[in-house]
């Protein structure tokens, strides 16, 4: 975000742990079933972090389009103040910080409240969880929420294609190749500690380093071993599976960061 704003007092009191994946089928679900039942810890789902970068998008249009005219409204302030107002007034305001902090501070409102239901409830690790989110947009809302962590899991595009064709039959495997290559190229820049990369397959094949690296990381009790350890990311019965010339496409349209991640899938 190219915008300069104080943040509220609100903003150091939210921990959210934002959950994100590269595309779907990647093992969003899968945590936020096992975040769920576990002792302390609640996972909200798309809709929800769909709203907060709604607001996020919304407050920071408005902050970049007063800051394009903020000598205008400083100036305009300044005659109402002195009792010289100009005959027609749009752009008087309250004074420039205050009035974009106060703009600004509407981010953290359905935040507040998502945290305190949880807490009230006993879940005092809360969790959103979506699919598709770039790395920038990451970026952003760990900037914003200063005490705030992620989970990036991912997962092989071959499992993740022959979900999603399970699913949708119509799907787009070259779309979802290019937003799964994509998204995971951008994922290499992140490296905070705030941020814990966790792999799908894991939860099946190192089911305890699976599950150690996710209560140490969270502070969440009670995860079950049995809902980690899913090979079914969307508990969805199905006996589809790819066919040789799907595989080979998925392959070689995903080669690039297949050689980073999964080097042992590369043709």
């Amino acid at each position: 975000m190219d915008i300069e704003v104080k943040l509220p007092p609100v903003a150091d009191t939210l921990s959210p742990i934002f959950v994100v994946s590269p595309c779907n089928h990647s093992g969003g679900a899968l945590l936020q079933r096992a975040v769920c039942e576990s002792e302390n810890g609640f996972c909200y789902g798309d809709n929800l972090f769909d709203e907060i970068t709604s607001l996020l998008d919304w407050s920071v249009g408005l902050l970049e389009r007063h800051q394009k005219q903020k000598s205008i409204e400083e100036d305009v302030l300044k005659d109402a103040l002195e009792r010289a107002p100009s005959k027609w007034m749009p752009e008087l305001a309250p004074e420039f910080d205050l009035y974009m902090a106060s703009l600004f501070s509407s981010v953290f409102n359905l935040p507040f409240t998502a945290q305190d239901f949880a807490k009230q409830n006993g879940r005092d690790v809360w969790m959103v969880t979506r699919a598709s989110v770039p790395a920038w947009r990451l970026n952003d809302l760990l900037s914003i929420f200063p005490k705030s962590k992620a989970i990036i899991i991912y997962r092989n595009p071959l499992d993740i294609v022959r979900d999603a064709l399970r699913d949708r039959p119509e799907t787009n495997i070259r779309d979802v190749c290019e937003l799964w290559n994509a998204s995971m190229k951008d994922f290499l820049s992140i490296s905070i500690d705030r941020i814990l990369k966790l792999k799908y397959e894991d939860a099946t094949e190192q089911t305890e380093a699976f599950l150690s690296h996710l209560e140490d990381f969270t502070d969440i009790r009670g995860l079950r071993n049995d809902t980690i350890a899913c090979d079914n990311e969307a508990e969805t019965d199905s006996q589809y599976e790819l066919g040789q010339d799907l595989k080979v496409l998925v392959q070689k349209n995903c080669e690039d960061m297949l050689a980073v991640y999964y080097p042992h899938l590369v043709t």
